[in-house]
């Protein structure tokens, strides 16, 4: 058995890599029930990466898509499980590259809002700015990071917040002040 998953066995390996060459030849059924076995080790680990289960869901989402597009190419050299997890992980890889382009843009946009063009020292100062907010939030405890983004990035309200995470609005402005102190000290 695995150190890592206990309820991991030898024939589960041998099962997805049936699976696997099954989902090779164009079976739907295969792709479905592979999904259905590997669905929540993929999302515990892309939202443990991201940060964010809705967005975990929808990694693992286009990583079945990808195993689905890209059937005819895959040949069994490694394990199926290693395969699936490293489609996931490149995605999630993405997706930070994405969030941070993101950051920058929106440090870019607060920066053009100024009546004057900015000087060169103006400019410096706002990318360290933008990247010790990155910093910030990137080291933000996962819950309080997951509030901080659907309020700032997503821009959902307080109670929409507690709705998807299923807290109290409370418990939202208390992440929600913590979050800010935090960023605040970081981007002094």
């Amino acid at each position: 058995m695995s150190t890592q998953d206990d309820s991991r066995t030898p024939a589960d390996d041998g099962h997805l890599e049936s699976l696997m060459s099954a989902i090779r030849g164009g079976s739907q059924p295969a792709l479905g029930r592979l999904m259905d076995h590997l669905w929540p080790e993929l999302v515990r680990y892309a939202a443990r990466q991201l940060g964010d289960v809705e967005l975990a869901r929808d990694i693992v989402q286009e990583t079945f898509i990808q195993v689905w597009e890209r059937r005819r190419a895959w040949t069994p050299r490694g394990s199926a499980r290693a395969y699936l997890f490293r489609i996931a992980r490149h995605l999630v890889i993405d997706e930070k590259r994405r969030q941070r382009v993101r950051w920058r843009w929106l440090a870019r946009q607060r920066q053009q809002k100024s009546p004057r063009p900015a000087t060169p020292a103006e400019e410096l100062d706002a990318q360290l700015l933008a990247e010790a907010l990155e910093a910030a939030v990137a080291a933000l405890p996962n819950r309080r990071r997951e509030v901080f983004e659907l309020v700032v990035l997503r821009g959902l309200s307080y109670a929409e917040v507690a709705a998807v995470m299923g807290i109290s609005v409370q418990t939202v402005a208390n992440q929600m002040s913590a979050a800010l102190r935090t960023v605040r000290r970081a981007c002094r």
